[in-house]
């Protein structure tokens, strides 16, 4: 079962579309797109640069700060560049927004 935890309230994305938060040592960017929440790796699996939280946000696309590799926010994969983004599950629960917490099995034991 899956285990969340609270990283924020509705009210700070107000004025704001990203945010960095961490769970349990793990860089975590939240991004609020159309009234949707996505949380995703906040590193760019290009050179491991943890800054998507500042990246150039168009839709749901995120485009890294340092050089230009675009994510959909949706489904973690590439758009521009290579690779996918490791996406973490997100619910709203009255002003509270929870994020999944990380997980120590690797990818393949959840299929």
């Amino acid at each position: 079962m899956n285990r969340f935890v609270k990283v924020a309230e509705t009210v700070e994305f107000s004025t704001r579309r990203s945010m960095r938060v961490t769970i349990e040592n793990v860089d975590i960017a939240l991004f609020a797109v159309d009234g949707q929440f996505h949380a995703v790796q906040n590193d760019c699996p290009h050179q491991h640069f943890s800054s998507l939280h500042d990246g150039i946000l168009n839709g749901r696309e995120i485009t890294c700060p340092m050089h230009g590799w675009t994510f959909d926010l949706a489904s973690g994969q590439a758009t521009v560049g290579g690779g996918k983004l490791k996406r973490y599950a997100v619910k709203v629960v009255g002003d509270d927004i929870l994020v999944e917490a990380p997980s120590d099995e690797p990818d393949w034991v959840k299929k």
